[in-house]
């Protein structure tokens, strides 16, 4: 059963996204106010793979939460609401570790599409959002930068992943755990301005990341 954890102040829009995952994904759903998160810290999260994060105005504070979040829990996929559509702020909040990111007044298919892509390990933009801000937000760095900007340890995931290993296999080479392998895998996703699994090969390839 999958889990998710709604931050929020008890909106229509949390409301409806809690009436939608219960009803529709028979998901368990824990709805957390921020003052109550304040109390308790992350222990107020489920295991579970999704957070979501209701509308806050202040793009300060929503990317102060989602890297707090990000940072505590790694594995966990962070899917955040906004009414901002301008690419430094939505970058800053991917930058900050968020896995997707919706406009406030979205549809159901949208929520259903983000779920389906950050399964996966994807990043999701609300699809009202232009493809020439999508390309903004994730436009490839140059194989010089990148390689320079690579740590060891991810240059040795990469070439693994390259290899077509698994994340279980490539934990077990590198007596690392799962959820690391994971988080290393969403930060090269990110360093190589690709969007998914396909993309960071073909990228790692061409820009003459990997042996």
């Amino acid at each position: 059963m999958e889990q998710h954890s709604i931050i929020s102040e008890s909106t229509l829009l949390s409301e409806g996204l809690q009436h939608y995952l219960t009803l529709n994904r028979l998901a368990k759903v824990d709805l957390i106010s921020l003052k109550e998160l304040k109390k308790t810290g992350n222990t107020s999260l489920n295991v579970g793979h999704f957070i979501w994060l209701d509308v806050i105005p202040e793009i300060k504070k929503l990317i102060k939460l989602t890297q707090t979040i990000s940072n505590q829990r790694p594995c966990q996929k962070i899917l955040a609401f906004g009414e901002f559509r301008d690419s430094p702020r939505i970058r800053s909040l991917f930058k900050a570790g968020a896995s997707a990111y919706l406009l406030s007044n979205c549809g159901t298919q949208s929520i259903k599409e983000a779920i389906q892509h950050v399964y996966k390990g994807e990043f999701f933009i609300d699809p009202r959002l232009t493809y020439q801000l999508e390309e903004s937000l994730f436009q490839p760095k140059s194989a010089l930068s990148t390689n320079n900007r690579l740590t060891r340890r991810e240059k040795q995931v990469l070439q693994l992943i390259v290899d077509e290993y698994t994340t279980h296999e490539i934990a077990n080479k590198l007596f690392i755990s799962f959820c690391t392998v994971e988080t290393h895998r969403l930060h090269l996703i990110q360093k190589l301005g690709v969007r998914n699994m396909a993309g960071l090969v073909r990228e790692a390839i061409s820009a003459n990341l990997v042996d």
